[in-house]
């Protein structure tokens, strides 16, 4: 069992930037924050010390040549990472062992959970 996603949890990529999620699906809360669905994840940008994005809490050190470019999350979390019986609306939802695939300036790199959000709810 792994602790389900909420809007507040935290992701980090591997140039140590970490992300706030901003949104969760209010169809199922805890402690009044939404779960995060798998997908939701895909096209986040994390910020960079030239060009924050709202949610940074730190950001992406990633560059090439003294050019700045801030992991962007190109596909969904891997299956491993997702619920395979809680869903909402026929999604599955991200627990704290998703992880995936992000491109910067420095070539593809990964993305992980840092925080859930929530210590409550788990699930398989």
């Amino acid at each position: 069992m792994s602790l389900v996603l909420v809007e507040g949890a935290i992701i980090e990529c591997t140039h140590q930037g970490r992300l706030r999620l901003a949104t969760g699906d209010p169809r199922v809360t805890v402690r009044g924050r939404g779960v995060v669905l798998a997908g939701q994840e895909s096209g986040l940008q994390f910020g960079s010390a030239t060009a924050p994005v709202p949610g940074m809490v730190t950001p992406c050190t990633a560059n090439s040549g003294g050019v700045e470019k801030a992991c962007l999350i190109t596909a969904p979390a891997t299956p491993d990472g997702s619920t395979k019986k809680l869903t909402v609306g026929g999604s599955p939802v991200l627990l704290a062992t998703a992880s995936g695939i992000t491109a910067s300036a420095q070539g593809p790199a990964r993305w992980t959970v840092a925080d859930a959000g929530q210590d409550l709810l788990e699930s398989l």
